[in-house]
């Protein structure tokens, strides 16, 4: 099973440029593009959030035509900058709904059963899991006890190092989090984004990816009291190689301007 992922597209509309820099809209076609042109198709497409930049219905809009064009399964949950209800209204066919209005999702067609979590804190940069998270959480997991898993979600389960952008990262129910994946055991990867950089780490005995930006990366610094700042690398997405009772085998692929 292929699959790719994506994340941090922070898509702009009408030439507008995140930062005064990074043209996101033009790099949202890239994006599209290099998924399209892939020699060997993806089985499935997960958007790991920050969909969009301001969470407008048109920015979400033009996100699902560009994905839609390339007649491949997308599941999507929302990062920091993204707001529920335009993306629920616009992307319906890609997003989960909870009772609790959280926008989770299980999805079991493929080998692998894939969860997505919503950790979005609206108006804030950082992330939770909340109690009603959690319990859904808990119970899809239960329903998954026979299969092995794939979790993805906006912010790492995880401290990476870079200080500025772990203070915005996970801040309520890590470990609880951690404890219901190592308790389930076959949580094969969980994928996340939201640091714009790509990051392995290690959650409850699962092996964590964290995928760089599709549109603008964030310069690599472990520096004490260092506020994060962008860096020249290039727009990237990741490639799992994912099967039951097989390690997680992942791939960063930089994705070249069309211009």
């Amino acid at each position: 099973m292929l699959i790719a992922q994506i994340s941090d597209s922070h898509l702009l509309t009408g030439g507008r440029k995140v930062a005064g820099r990074f043209d996101t809209g033009a790099r949202f076609d890239d994006l599209v593009a290099s998924l399209g042109a892939q020699p060997v198709r993806p089985d499935v497409i997960l958007f790991s959030g920050d969909l969009g930049e301001d969470a407008t219905l048109e920015e979400y809009t033009i996100i699902g035509e560009g994905m839609r064009s390339l007649s491949i399964p997308v599941l999507a949950v929302p990062g920091n900058h993204d707001a529920r209800t335009p993306m629920l209204a616009a992307l319906p066919d890609m997003v989960g709904e909870t009772e609790s209005g959280h926008l989770c999702l299980c999805d079991t067609q493929f080998d692998l059963a894939i969860i997505g979590l919503d950790t979005l804190v609206e108006g804030a940069p950082h992330g939770e899991l909340c109690e009603n998270r959690l319990a859904w959480l808990k119970e899809t997991l239960a329903q998954c006890a026979d299969r092995d898993v794939l979790i993805f979600m906006h912010h790492p389960p995880m401290t990476t190092g870079m200080q500025d952008m772990d203070s915005m990262g996970l801040l309520a129910g890590k470990d609880a989090f951690s404890k219901m994946v190592e308790q389930q055991g076959r949580v094969r990867g969980i994928l996340c984004g939201h640091m714009h950089r790509s990051i392995q780490g290690e959650c409850g005995g699962a092996p964590v990816r964290v995928s760089p930006s599709a549109s603008h990366q964030i310069a690599f610094d472990l520096r004490e009291a260092s506020s994060f700042a962008f860096s020249s690398e290039p727009p990237q997405f990741m490639m799992h190689i994912a099967e039951p009772n097989t390690p997680l085998v992942s791939h960063v692929v930089s994705i070249l301007s069309t211009d």
